[in-house]
């Protein structure tokens, strides 16, 4: 490496792909000529190889297919739960169970795992990605199928809830990091073609699992859930391999660089605020159907709407960023899920309504999930992408386990009568709570604009971002400006 690298830069040269070897080639980035020579900033070369036929093609799309089939089997259950939270509010399934502790196991089951990433992260870095994945599968599998057989409340709270949920951070770190080093120009039509997985899950899982639960019972519906999902993965790790590149990945807990960045901060609000107009869209979109009046059945179907949405809407939305950019499309998304949540959901007093309603929302709420792995790495660089998902992904994670919960606190009543009016605070707080995630993505660009018009912009993956300073002023002024490279 040139002597005028950090020490720090020196020390994480040491760290490579789980199994793979590293290189050390490293380029210049020269400041723009018209613009102060602050400070001259050395980032280490690219780490995706021109020459590699599975870069942006061949390979790359095996491993698109295996974490679509990942997303399918974490993610797209996940939201299932949505079917089994409106069963265990309105039959009293559990003895001394309140609608707080069955929104607790949901939050569990989504947000303990991400909360560990900072974990996980250090396991991935020293199991590699199949092995990850393996631990992981065995963990939701156990999971739920012990759910099944749970007779009393606190058995729910460790298997539905929590073996569930670290089962899912475990396949969720690899999956999206993975992803990203396979391709580079079409990076984020790829990362959302992938999360579109859970849509499909969803939509399965949805209707599925319900007419389980009308011809059998919950618990075999989670026996059900249980082994296609277990099935599923195992297909997508006898196909997943990491690609032999030249990167520098950093495989800690926790990176000070990163924590300092005011990209980091600002991606911070933005994940907290979108997982809590999020969760509670997707989870009370089938009790609130059931509060107009609608049969059970017909909730799942409002909540499959919301996954259909999202199937289609996530590579859509890939396809768009490719062309206008990820920060750009992530922005104008979140906005239109805020005005959607304020002006359509909390009016909505009919089925074909929220079946609208479900479908435009889903759409577009969830394209965090197939932005996020390109805005990361774009903010931060190629090889802080590790550390940088285990860093946002602790708060993301936090927000997710609460979420359900103010959700219910936000209902009025007790859930199972008819009054469409007891979810209109929820329907204020997500819409809000987009509004605020749109407007933190939004300052990312302007950081993210400034910072291309301020150093020579070509188009590389740098290993490391977080040493270039951006002045305050310059990120707010160049929020609607445009730089070389899309953003």
């Amino acid at each position: 490496m040139s002597t005028q690298s950090s020490p720090r830069k020196s020390a994480e040269a040491s760290y490579s792909s789980p199994g793979e070897p590293s290189r050390s080639d490293e380029q210049t980035l020269e400041p723009n000529p018209d613009t102060p020579d602050d400070s001259e900033i050395h980032l280490e070369k690219e780490v995706l190889p021109e020459s590699d036929p599975n870069i942006d093609g061949g390979y790359a799309w095996v491993i698109c297919f295996c974490c679509f089939l990942l997303n399918f089997s974490t993610w797209g259950m996940n939201s299932g739960f949505a079917i089994y939270f409106a069963y265990y509010l309105n039959n009293d399934t559990f003895d001394g169970a309140t609608k707080i502790d069955y929104s607790y196991i949901g939050g569990i089951a989504f947000g303990v795992g991400l909360s560990l990433s900072p974990v996980i992260n250090y396991i991935y870095g020293h199991l590699g990605t199949r092995w990850t994945i393996i631990i992981g599968n065995c963990a939701q599998f156990t999971g739920l199928m012990l759910a099944s057989f749970s007779v009393k409340l606190w058995q729910l709270y460790l298997t539905q809830g929590l073996l569930q949920s670290v089962g899912l951070g475990l396949i969720t770190v690899p999956n999206l990091t993975i992803l990203p080093l396979y391709f580079k120009k079409r990076r984020l039509f790829a990362s959302s073609l992938a999360s579109a997985g859970s849509g499909v899950g969803g939509i399965c899982f949805n209707l599925g699992m319900q007419r389980v639960v009308e011809s059998k019972s919950v618990f075999w519906a989670l026996r059900v859930q249980s082994i296609i999902g277990f099935g599923m993965i195992w297909i997508a790790v006898s196909l997943i391999k990491t690609p032999r590149t030249g990167s520098v990945i950093k495989y800690t807990s926790f990176d000070m660089p990163v924590f300092r960045n005011p990209g980091f901060w600002l991606l911070a609000f933005y994940v907290i605020t979108c997982m809590f107009g999020y969760v509670i869209v997707l989870y009370t979109l089938a009790s609130f159907t059931s509060s107009l009046g609608y049969s059970e059945y017909q909730g799942s179907i409002s909540s499959a709407m919301v996954q259909l949405g999202s199937t289609i809407g996530r590579p859509t939305f890939g396809s768009l960023a490719d062309r206008y950019g990820a920060l750009t499309m992530a922005t104008l998304a979140y906005f239109l899920c805020a005005v959607f949540c304020l002006a359509m959901w909390i009016p909505a007093r009919n089925y074909a309504t929220v079946i609208v309603f479900a479908l435009v929302e889903g759409s577009m709420m969830g394209s965090i999930y197939g932005l996020i792995s390109p805005i990361v790495a774009e903010t931060f660089g190629i090889s802080k992408m590790n550390v940088s998902f285990s860093m946002l992904w602790v708060l993301l994670g936090a927000a997710g386990l609460f979420s359900p919960v103010i959700g219910v606190k936000l209902t009025t009543g007790q859930g199972g009568e008819v009054d469409p009016t007891q979810y209109r605070y929820c329907s204020v707080f997500a819409g809000v709570s987009f509004f605020f995630c749109s407007l933190s993505l939004f300052l990312l660009r302007g950081y993210i604009t400034a910072r291309n018009l301020l150093y020579d912009n070509g188009e590389l993956d740098a290993v490391d971002y977080t040493d270039l300073k951006v002045p305050l002023g310059m990120s707010i002024r160049s929020c609607l400006k445009n730089s070389k490279r899309k953003v």
